[in-house]
């Protein structure tokens, strides 16, 4: 669990991954926990800097029948809930899942998740809530489980959107600084296949996403990274992305709402 989490988002050319690395190289180190990621990434990747360490991250968004979520998502409420399903990996891999939820206002997010079990049982479950199954096989001894559940089902929640994609993830104590490659979605997925490969490029070929991530202030050498690179944060919603281009089949009004500025000044200078 993250209280008070600050997390601020950039979307960027490739090419600018290793400025990036080169700026935060003294404060950072691969994460631990990350394999290489050379059977996940093009060869492109690595002629931008550092090689990358980290893993292929798996998320289940639900939301309403009537995509309640992304509405509130269109209208940018001041306050929004998101609630998902994450594993890692490819199909066949153990991995862990979890439920989640993040509660957002502006940079601010409060992200709540337990462990349910593992992606191999997950498959097992019911064809469309196998979350119900999990929950039922958990202890849950902070009830966190159960809430999430009833949350869920008060509102007749239904996986509406699966997105995949590689996350390469250095760290620094608690402060985090991912770059996410290869953003992909497909619309009203099967909800027991965590890991499955997800059809839909959300951005363009050669764009990744940055995110800085700290609690309380933010680390004095990331603002010099942001300064110096001339950086500006920006909403960047791989739930709203994912919905606008697969579920709702990308209407040109929803998709100016949901794409990251940078990314339509981008395409403006192209044209």
């Amino acid at each position: 669990m993250n209280e008070g989490r600050f997390e601020l988002k950039y979307a960027l050319p490739l090419d600018r991954r290793a400025e990036v690395l080169e700026e935060a190289w003294a404060h950072v180190q691969p994460d631990p926990n990350g394999a290489r990621l050379a059977a996940l990434l093009p060869a492109a990747v690595y002629a931008h800097g550092p090689a990358p360490r980290g893993y292929r991250v798996c998320s289940l968004y639900l939301d309403t029948l009537d995509l309640q979520g992304y509405t509130e998502r269109l209208a940018e409420a001041r306050i929004r809930n998101r609630v998902r399903v994450r594993s890692y990996g490819v199909p066949g891999q153990t991995a862990p899942v979890f439920l989640e939820s993040k509660r957002k206002l502006h940079r601010n997010v409060v992200k709540h998740r337990i462990r349910v079990g593992d992606a191999a049982a997950w498959v097992q479950g019911d064809p469309v809530r196998p979350w119900q199954d999990a929950v039922r096989n958990h202890g849950d001894p902070r009830g966190f489980a159960r809430r999430w559940l009833e949350a869920v089902d008060s509102v007749d929640m239904r996986a509406v959107c699966h997105v995949t994609y590689v996350r390469e993830t250095w760290v620094q104590g608690s402060c985090r600084l991912t770059i996410d490659h290869d953003l992909r979605a497909q619309a009203w997925p099967d909800p027991r296949r965590l890991q499955a490969h997800a059809p839909k490029m959300l951005l363009p070929p050669g764009w990744i996403v940055l995110e800085l991530k700290f609690n309380g202030a933010e680390p004095a050498w990331m603002r010099r990274l942001v300064m110096k690179l001339q950086l500006m944060s920006e909403p960047v919603s791989k739930f709203a992305l994912g919905v606008a281009q697969t579920v709702r089949g990308s209407p040109a009004t929803e998709l100016r709402r949901v794409t990251p500025p940078s990314l339509i000044r981008a395409a403006r200078r192209a044209s």
